[in-house]
Protein backbone atom coordinates (compact mmCIF):
# COMPACT_ATOMS: atom_id res chain seq x y z
CA UNK A 1 0.00 0.00 0.00
CA UNK A 2 1.12 3.60 -0.45
CA UNK A 3 3.24 5.17 2.32
CA UNK A 4 1.16 6.73 5.30
CA UNK A 5 0.65 10.50 5.29
CA UNK A 6 3.03 13.00 6.43
CA UNK A 7 2.66 14.30 10.17
CA UNK A 8 -0.14 16.04 11.01
CA UNK A 9 -0.14 19.82 9.64
CA UNK A 10 -1.55 22.86 11.01
CA UNK A 11 -5.07 23.41 10.77
CA UNK A 12 -5.93 26.13 8.01
CA UNK A 13 -8.91 29.02 8.32
CA UNK A 14 -12.10 27.35 7.81
CA UNK A 15 -13.26 27.32 4.23
CA UNK A 16 -16.51 26.02 2.16
CA UNK A 17 -15.55 22.65 0.81
CA UNK A 18 -17.61 21.22 -1.80
CA UNK A 19 -17.05 16.66 -2.10
CA UNK A 20 -18.66 15.34 -4.95
CA UNK A 21 -19.43 11.59 -4.41
CA UNK A 22 -20.19 9.91 -1.52
CA UNK A 23 -18.75 6.53 -1.86
CA UNK A 24 -16.00 5.45 1.00
CA UNK A 25 -13.72 8.34 -0.28
CA UNK A 26 -15.71 10.74 -0.68
CA UNK A 27 -17.34 9.93 3.16
CA UNK A 28 -14.37 9.87 4.50
CA UNK A 29 -12.83 13.23 3.54
CA UNK A 30 -16.28 14.40 4.89
CA UNK A 31 -15.53 13.13 8.09
CA UNK A 32 -12.07 14.04 8.14
CA UNK A 33 -12.66 17.58 6.93
CA UNK A 34 -16.28 18.63 8.66
CA UNK A 35 -14.64 19.07 12.48
CA UNK A 36 -12.47 22.07 10.98
CA UNK A 37 -14.63 23.30 7.60
CA UNK A 38 -17.88 23.55 5.77
CA UNK A 39 -18.66 20.61 4.27
CA UNK A 40 -21.13 19.97 1.25
CA UNK A 41 -21.41 16.62 -0.15
CA UNK A 42 -23.29 16.17 -3.79
CA UNK A 43 -24.38 12.41 -4.45
CA UNK A 44 -26.42 12.00 -8.17
CA UNK A 45 -28.14 8.76 -6.54
CA UNK A 46 -31.05 9.04 -3.86
CA UNK A 47 -28.67 8.28 -1.34
CA UNK A 48 -25.21 8.08 -0.11
CA UNK A 49 -23.61 6.17 -2.64
CA UNK A 50 -21.02 3.49 -0.35
CA UNK A 51 -24.89 2.34 0.33
CA UNK A 52 -26.49 2.53 -2.87
CA UNK A 53 -26.96 -0.72 -3.75
CA UNK A 54 -28.38 -1.97 0.10
CA UNK A 55 -30.78 -4.33 0.24
CA UNK A 56 -32.87 -5.12 3.59
CA UNK A 57 -33.77 -9.04 4.20
CA UNK A 58 -37.54 -9.08 3.90
CA UNK A 59 -37.74 -11.43 6.43
CA UNK A 60 -34.94 -10.31 8.80
CA UNK A 61 -35.17 -7.93 11.51
CA UNK A 62 -34.44 -4.19 11.21
CA UNK A 63 -30.47 -4.95 11.76
CA UNK A 64 -30.20 -6.53 8.48
CA UNK A 65 -29.40 -4.83 5.42
CA UNK A 66 -27.09 -6.90 2.96
CA UNK A 67 -23.94 -4.32 1.29
CA UNK A 68 -23.95 -4.68 -2.57
CA UNK A 69 -21.08 -5.46 -3.22
CA UNK A 70 -19.81 -6.97 0.48
CA UNK A 71 -17.19 -5.01 2.12
CA UNK A 72 -15.22 -7.12 3.66
CA UNK A 73 -11.09 -6.27 4.93
CA UNK A 74 -8.20 -7.71 6.62
CA UNK A 75 -5.97 -5.55 8.63
CA UNK A 76 -3.11 -6.58 6.71
CA UNK A 77 -4.06 -4.69 3.97
CA UNK A 78 -6.44 -1.88 5.38
CA UNK A 79 -4.56 -0.11 8.15
CA UNK A 80 -6.14 3.40 6.97
CA UNK A 81 -9.86 2.27 6.87
CA UNK A 82 -9.43 0.43 9.96
CA UNK A 83 -8.20 3.45 11.99
CA UNK A 84 -10.92 5.29 9.84
CA UNK A 85 -13.44 2.75 11.31
CA UNK A 86 -12.19 2.85 14.95
CA UNK A 87 -12.08 6.90 15.13
CA UNK A 88 -15.68 7.04 13.29
CA UNK A 89 -17.46 5.02 16.01
CA UNK A 90 -17.52 1.77 13.49
CA UNK A 91 -17.96 -0.96 14.94
CA UNK A 92 -16.70 -4.23 12.95
CA UNK A 93 -17.08 -7.73 13.59
CA UNK A 94 -15.27 -11.07 11.82
CA UNK A 95 -16.57 -13.06 9.38
CA UNK A 96 -15.89 -16.42 7.55
CA UNK A 97 -14.42 -16.47 4.04
CA UNK A 98 -13.25 -19.85 3.52
CA UNK A 99 -13.73 -21.38 -0.25
CA UNK A 100 -14.75 -24.57 -2.46
CA UNK A 101 -13.76 -24.42 -5.67
CA UNK A 102 -16.21 -26.29 -8.16
CA UNK A 103 -16.22 -27.54 -12.01
CA UNK A 104 -18.45 -26.83 -15.43
CA UNK A 105 -20.09 -30.20 -14.28
CA UNK A 106 -20.13 -28.03 -10.01
CA UNK A 107 -18.21 -30.55 -8.26
CA UNK A 108 -15.66 -29.93 -6.15
CA UNK A 109 -12.45 -30.04 -6.88
CA UNK A 110 -10.90 -28.01 -4.19
CA UNK A 111 -12.26 -27.26 -0.86
CA UNK A 112 -11.11 -25.70 2.95
CA UNK A 113 -12.67 -24.10 5.65
CA UNK A 114 -10.72 -21.14 8.50
CA UNK A 115 -10.34 -22.22 11.85
CA UNK A 116 -10.44 -18.66 13.74
CA UNK A 117 -7.64 -18.80 16.62
CA UNK A 118 -8.22 -14.73 17.76
CA UNK A 119 -6.77 -12.85 14.78
CA UNK A 120 -5.13 -15.50 13.14
CA UNK A 121 -6.62 -17.82 10.71
CA UNK A 122 -5.98 -21.14 9.78
CA UNK A 123 -6.83 -22.92 6.64
CA UNK A 124 -8.05 -26.66 6.82
CA UNK A 125 -8.32 -28.75 4.27
CA UNK A 126 -11.91 -30.49 3.24
CA UNK A 127 -11.41 -31.80 -0.02
CA UNK A 128 -7.47 -32.63 -0.14
CA UNK A 129 -6.14 -32.33 -4.04
CA UNK A 130 -2.63 -33.48 -3.29
CA UNK A 131 -1.22 -31.49 -6.93
CA UNK A 132 -2.70 -28.52 -6.04
CA UNK A 133 -1.66 -28.20 -2.64
CA UNK A 134 2.14 -28.70 -3.53
CA UNK A 135 1.41 -25.77 -5.83
CA UNK A 136 0.16 -23.84 -3.37
CA UNK A 137 3.08 -24.54 -1.11
CA UNK A 138 5.57 -23.58 -3.49
CA UNK A 139 3.48 -20.77 -4.80
CA UNK A 140 3.68 -19.14 -1.33
CA UNK A 141 7.64 -19.95 -0.76
CA UNK A 142 8.85 -18.38 -4.53
CA UNK A 143 5.83 -14.90 -3.35
CA UNK A 144 7.95 -14.90 0.20
CA UNK A 145 11.35 -14.93 -1.42
CA UNK A 146 10.90 -12.35 -4.17
CA UNK A 147 8.29 -9.68 -3.00
CA UNK A 148 11.23 -7.35 -2.00
CA UNK A 149 12.62 -7.11 -5.45
CA UNK A 150 12.63 -3.79 -6.89
CA UNK A 151 11.97 -5.71 -10.60
CA UNK A 152 8.79 -6.83 -9.76
CA UNK A 153 7.49 -3.45 -9.84
CA UNK A 154 8.80 -3.40 -13.33
CA UNK A 155 6.78 -6.65 -14.48
CA UNK A 156 3.07 -7.30 -14.88
CA UNK A 157 2.22 -10.29 -12.30
CA UNK A 158 1.66 -12.90 -15.70
CA UNK A 159 5.23 -11.82 -16.68
CA UNK A 160 6.20 -12.87 -13.56
CA UNK A 161 4.12 -15.89 -13.38
CA UNK A 162 5.81 -17.43 -16.47
CA UNK A 163 9.24 -16.08 -15.55
CA UNK A 164 9.38 -18.36 -12.35
CA UNK A 165 7.41 -21.16 -13.58
CA UNK A 166 4.53 -20.51 -11.62
CA UNK A 167 1.66 -20.43 -14.22
CA UNK A 168 0.60 -23.34 -12.90
CA UNK A 169 -2.86 -25.46 -12.64
CA UNK A 170 -3.15 -23.65 -8.91
CA UNK A 171 -2.79 -20.74 -10.45
CA UNK A 172 -5.13 -20.53 -13.25
CA UNK A 173 -7.94 -22.51 -11.24
CA UNK A 174 -7.56 -21.35 -7.58
CA UNK A 175 -5.09 -17.98 -7.72
CA UNK A 176 -6.94 -16.06 -10.17
CA UNK A 177 -10.37 -16.92 -9.67
CA UNK A 178 -9.67 -15.66 -6.17
CA UNK A 179 -8.03 -12.19 -7.44
CA UNK A 180 -10.24 -11.68 -9.80
CA UNK A 181 -13.03 -11.62 -7.62
CA UNK A 182 -10.77 -9.20 -5.31
CA UNK A 183 -10.16 -7.18 -7.97
CA UNK A 184 -13.29 -7.37 -9.74
CA UNK A 185 -11.86 -7.61 -13.14
CA UNK A 186 -10.99 -10.59 -15.86
CA UNK A 187 -8.34 -12.60 -15.59
CA UNK A 188 -5.97 -10.87 -18.33
CA UNK A 189 -6.56 -8.12 -16.40
CA UNK A 190 -5.10 -9.72 -12.80
CA UNK A 191 -1.88 -11.22 -14.93
CA UNK A 192 -1.53 -7.28 -16.36
CA UNK A 193 -1.75 -6.02 -12.85
CA UNK A 194 1.97 -4.88 -11.55
CA UNK A 195 3.81 -7.65 -10.18
CA UNK A 196 4.75 -6.00 -7.14
CA UNK A 197 1.36 -4.73 -6.28
CA UNK A 198 -0.10 -8.66 -6.07
CA UNK A 199 2.95 -9.96 -4.53
CA UNK A 200 2.61 -7.77 -1.72
CA UNK A 201 -1.20 -8.17 -1.42
CA UNK A 202 -0.47 -12.22 -0.75
CA UNK A 203 2.59 -11.70 0.87
CA UNK A 204 1.12 -8.66 3.77
CA UNK A 205 -0.72 -11.50 6.08
CA UNK A 206 -4.20 -11.34 3.73
CA UNK A 207 -3.53 -15.20 3.70
CA UNK A 208 -3.37 -15.55 7.89
CA UNK A 209 -5.94 -13.13 8.75
CA UNK A 210 -9.03 -13.70 9.16
CA UNK A 211 -11.53 -11.43 7.19
CA UNK A 212 -13.63 -8.24 8.80
CA UNK A 213 -16.74 -6.33 8.03
CA UNK A 214 -18.61 -3.37 9.59
CA UNK A 215 -21.28 -4.88 12.15
CA UNK A 216 -23.98 -3.19 10.98
CA UNK A 217 -22.92 -2.91 7.21
CA UNK A 218 -22.64 -0.41 5.23
CA UNK A 219 -25.69 1.66 6.34
CA UNK A 220 -23.87 2.23 9.41
CA UNK A 221 -20.37 3.02 8.32
CA UNK A 222 -22.79 5.97 6.33
CA UNK A 223 -24.17 6.39 9.81
CA UNK A 224 -21.14 6.85 11.61
CA UNK A 225 -19.12 9.17 8.67
CA UNK A 226 -21.77 11.38 7.84
CA UNK A 227 -21.95 14.05 10.87
CA UNK A 228 -25.11 16.42 11.10
CA UNK A 229 -22.80 19.19 10.25
CA UNK A 230 -22.53 18.19 6.53
CA UNK A 231 -24.22 19.42 4.41
CA UNK A 232 -25.99 16.47 1.90
CA UNK A 233 -27.02 16.60 -1.11
CA UNK A 234 -28.41 13.72 -3.10
CA UNK A 235 -30.28 13.57 -6.38
CA UNK A 236 -28.03 16.09 -7.20
CA UNK A 237 -25.98 15.30 -10.36
CA UNK A 238 -22.95 17.67 -10.95
CA UNK A 239 -22.90 19.41 -14.58
CA UNK A 240 -20.36 20.63 -14.68
CA UNK A 241 -17.34 23.05 -11.97
CA UNK A 242 -16.52 26.60 -12.48
CA UNK A 243 -13.31 28.56 -11.86
CA UNK A 244 -13.37 32.49 -10.73
CA UNK A 245 -11.90 34.96 -8.47
CA UNK A 246 -13.16 33.73 -5.60
CA UNK A 247 -13.51 30.09 -5.54
CA UNK A 248 -15.11 27.01 -7.69
CA UNK A 249 -18.60 27.46 -8.85
CA UNK A 250 -20.55 23.85 -8.26
CA UNK A 251 -23.36 23.92 -10.70
CA UNK A 252 -26.12 21.22 -10.45
CA UNK A 253 -29.75 21.17 -11.41
CA UNK A 254 -29.06 24.28 -13.26
CA UNK A 255 -28.30 26.12 -9.68
CA UNK A 256 -24.61 27.49 -8.97
CA UNK A 257 -22.92 27.68 -5.46
CA UNK A 258 -19.76 28.98 -4.53
CA UNK A 259 -16.82 26.49 -2.85
CA UNK A 260 -13.50 28.02 -1.78
CA UNK A 261 -12.42 24.31 -2.87
CA UNK A 262 -13.92 21.22 -4.56
CA UNK A 263 -12.83 17.91 -3.84
CA UNK A 264 -13.81 15.07 -7.07
CA UNK A 265 -14.31 11.90 -5.07
CA UNK A 266 -15.71 9.95 -8.08
CA UNK A 267 -14.52 7.07 -10.47
CA UNK A 268 -11.69 8.57 -12.83
CA UNK A 269 -14.02 8.17 -15.96
CA UNK A 270 -16.61 10.32 -14.21
CA UNK A 271 -14.27 12.83 -12.69
CA UNK A 272 -12.89 13.49 -15.94
CA UNK A 273 -16.56 14.04 -17.21
CA UNK A 274 -16.70 16.73 -14.41
CA UNK A 275 -13.36 18.83 -15.11
CA UNK A 276 -13.62 18.31 -19.06
CA UNK A 277 -15.36 21.94 -19.33
CA UNK A 278 -12.00 23.55 -17.27
CA UNK A 279 -9.69 24.50 -19.79
CA UNK A 280 -6.78 24.32 -17.79
CA UNK A 281 -8.30 20.40 -16.83
CA UNK A 282 -6.74 19.15 -20.66
CA UNK A 283 -3.43 17.14 -18.27
CA UNK A 284 -5.79 16.21 -15.77
CA UNK A 285 -8.25 14.42 -18.17
CA UNK A 286 -5.33 12.54 -20.50
CA UNK A 287 -4.08 10.91 -17.19
CA UNK A 288 -7.76 9.79 -15.71
CA UNK A 289 -8.39 8.57 -19.71
CA UNK A 290 -5.30 6.62 -18.90
CA UNK A 291 -6.58 4.55 -15.62
CA UNK A 292 -9.25 1.81 -17.10
CA UNK A 293 -12.49 1.07 -15.27
CA UNK A 294 -14.70 -2.41 -15.99
CA UNK A 295 -18.06 -3.31 -15.15
CA UNK A 296 -19.10 -5.94 -12.90
CA UNK A 297 -22.57 -7.36 -12.64
CA UNK A 298 -23.99 -8.63 -8.89
CA UNK A 299 -27.14 -10.86 -7.70
CA UNK A 300 -28.21 -11.14 -4.35
CA UNK A 301 -30.98 -14.54 -4.61
CA UNK A 302 -31.80 -17.25 -2.57
CA UNK A 303 -31.74 -19.83 -5.21
CA UNK A 304 -29.56 -22.67 -3.30
CA UNK A 305 -29.65 -25.11 -6.39
CA UNK A 306 -27.00 -23.31 -7.77
CA UNK A 307 -24.49 -24.49 -5.48
CA UNK A 308 -22.69 -27.50 -5.84
CA UNK A 309 -22.77 -30.59 -3.72
CA UNK A 310 -20.43 -31.67 -0.65
CA UNK A 311 -20.25 -34.15 1.96
CA UNK A 312 -18.75 -31.85 4.56
CA UNK A 313 -20.41 -28.58 5.21
CA UNK A 314 -19.72 -26.08 2.07
CA UNK A 315 -17.60 -23.11 2.68
CA UNK A 316 -19.52 -19.69 2.36
CA UNK A 317 -17.77 -18.68 -0.48
CA UNK A 318 -17.73 -21.31 -3.88
CA UNK A 319 -16.58 -21.15 -6.88
CA UNK A 320 -17.86 -21.50 -10.48
CA UNK A 321 -15.66 -22.37 -12.79
CA UNK A 322 -16.76 -23.58 -16.69
CA UNK A 323 -13.73 -23.30 -17.83
CA UNK A 324 -13.90 -21.20 -20.95
CA UNK A 325 -15.02 -18.04 -19.23
CA UNK A 326 -12.45 -14.69 -18.30
CA UNK A 327 -14.05 -14.65 -14.92
CA UNK A 328 -15.25 -17.40 -12.69
CA UNK A 329 -18.91 -16.77 -10.79
CA UNK A 330 -18.35 -16.63 -6.90
CA UNK A 331 -20.98 -16.89 -4.51
CA UNK A 332 -21.01 -15.81 -0.79
CA UNK A 333 -23.92 -17.80 1.80
CA UNK A 334 -24.03 -14.84 3.78
CA UNK A 335 -25.83 -16.99 5.72
CA UNK A 336 -22.38 -18.87 6.63
CA UNK A 337 -20.10 -15.27 6.37
CA UNK A 338 -22.14 -13.24 8.54
CA UNK A 339 -22.82 -14.45 12.05
CA UNK A 340 -25.93 -12.77 13.15
CA UNK A 341 -27.62 -14.14 9.62
CA UNK A 342 -26.94 -17.55 10.65
CA UNK A 343 -30.35 -19.15 11.46
CA UNK A 344 -32.31 -17.24 8.78
CA UNK A 345 -32.86 -18.63 4.82
CA UNK A 346 -30.32 -19.15 2.71
CA UNK A 347 -29.13 -15.68 1.13
CA UNK A 348 -26.34 -15.99 -1.90
CA UNK A 349 -24.66 -12.51 -3.37
CA UNK A 350 -23.68 -13.42 -6.36
CA UNK A 351 -20.14 -11.66 -8.05
CA UNK A 352 -20.46 -12.64 -11.90
CA UNK A 353 -23.59 -14.93 -12.30
CA UNK A 354 -22.90 -17.23 -15.16
CA UNK A 355 -25.87 -19.47 -14.72
CA UNK A 356 -29.90 -18.13 -14.16
CA UNK A 357 -30.86 -18.45 -10.15
CA UNK A 358 -35.12 -18.86 -10.33
CA UNK A 359 -36.38 -15.84 -11.22
CA UNK A 360 -38.63 -15.45 -7.75
CA UNK A 361 -35.66 -15.80 -6.20
CA UNK A 362 -33.78 -12.35 -6.80
CA UNK A 363 -33.44 -10.14 -4.61
CA UNK A 364 -31.28 -7.57 -6.42
CA UNK A 365 -29.37 -7.67 -9.83
CA UNK A 366 -27.35 -4.66 -9.91
CA UNK A 367 -23.87 -3.65 -12.11
CA UNK A 368 -21.30 -1.06 -10.75
CA UNK A 369 -17.97 0.01 -12.09
CA UNK A 370 -14.16 -0.47 -10.68
CA UNK A 371 -10.20 0.96 -11.73
CA UNK A 372 -8.08 -1.53 -12.37
CA UNK A 373 -3.88 -1.19 -12.06
CA UNK A 374 -1.61 -1.53 -15.30
CA UNK A 375 1.79 -0.82 -15.72
CA UNK A 376 0.76 2.41 -17.71
CA UNK A 377 -2.06 3.32 -15.39
CA UNK A 378 0.11 3.53 -12.82
CA UNK A 379 2.18 6.36 -14.10
CA UNK A 380 -0.61 8.42 -14.53
CA UNK A 381 -1.39 7.81 -11.26
CA UNK A 382 1.82 8.44 -9.63
CA UNK A 383 1.27 11.75 -11.71
CA UNK A 384 -2.13 12.55 -10.56
CA UNK A 385 -1.41 12.47 -6.71
CA UNK A 386 1.02 15.28 -6.75
CA UNK A 387 -1.46 17.77 -5.74
CA UNK A 388 -0.61 20.51 -3.08
CA UNK A 389 -2.20 22.69 -0.97
CA UNK A 390 -2.46 25.71 -3.37
CA UNK A 391 -4.50 23.47 -5.69
CA UNK A 392 -8.60 24.44 -5.42
CA UNK A 393 -9.39 21.45 -7.23
CA UNK A 394 -8.39 18.20 -5.49
CA UNK A 395 -9.22 14.31 -6.30
CA UNK A 396 -9.74 11.44 -4.33
CA UNK A 397 -10.70 8.21 -4.63
CA UNK A 398 -8.99 4.17 -4.72
CA UNK A 399 -7.90 4.74 -8.39
CA UNK A 400 -4.89 6.97 -6.10
CA UNK A 401 -3.86 4.90 -4.26
CA UNK A 402 -0.40 2.21 -5.14
CA UNK A 403 -2.26 -1.13 -4.53
CA UNK A 404 -5.54 -2.45 -5.52
CA UNK A 405 -8.17 -0.14 -5.80
CA UNK A 406 -10.05 -1.10 -2.61
CA UNK A 407 -11.42 0.59 0.31
CA UNK A 408 -8.24 1.26 1.84
CA UNK A 409 -6.86 2.63 -1.13
CA UNK A 410 -9.87 5.66 -1.00
CA UNK A 411 -9.16 6.21 2.67
CA UNK A 412 -5.75 6.86 2.21
CA UNK A 413 -6.06 9.25 -0.81
CA UNK A 414 -8.82 11.51 1.27
CA UNK A 415 -6.15 11.33 4.11
CA UNK A 416 -3.23 13.17 1.44
CA UNK A 417 -6.59 15.63 0.78
CA UNK A 418 -6.84 15.97 4.13
CA UNK A 419 -3.71 17.06 5.30
CA UNK A 420 -3.71 19.61 2.25
CA UNK A 421 -6.57 21.46 3.36
CA UNK A 422 -6.10 20.81 6.95
CA UNK A 423 -7.79 18.75 9.35
CA UNK A 424 -7.68 18.32 13.17
CA UNK A 425 -8.93 14.46 12.70
CA UNK A 426 -6.17 13.70 10.26
CA UNK A 427 -3.96 11.23 11.69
Amino acid sequence: MSAQPAPRPTVTPRQRIAIIGSGIAGLSAAWLLSRDHRVTLFERAAKPGMGIYTVDIPWADKRTSIDIPLRVFTPAYYPSLQRLYRDAGVRTETTNHAAAYANADNQLFFHYGNLQLGRLSLSVPKLLNGPLLAQHLRLFRALQQHKDRPALAQQSFGEYLRQHDLLTDYSRRILLPALATVCTCDYDDVLAYPADILVNYLTCGVMNEGLMRASGGVDDVVAQLLESSVTLRTSMTVERIEEHEEGIRVVSAGQKEAFDRVIIATQPHHACQILSTLPDAQWHCQQLQQIPVVESRMQLHTDRSLLPASRMPLAPVSYFLPGDEQRPEATVDLTKAIRHLRNDPAILQVWNPLREARQESILADVTFSRPLVTLQSRRAVQALRKQDASQRILLTGSYLCDGIPLLDGAVDSSLRVAHLIGSSRAW
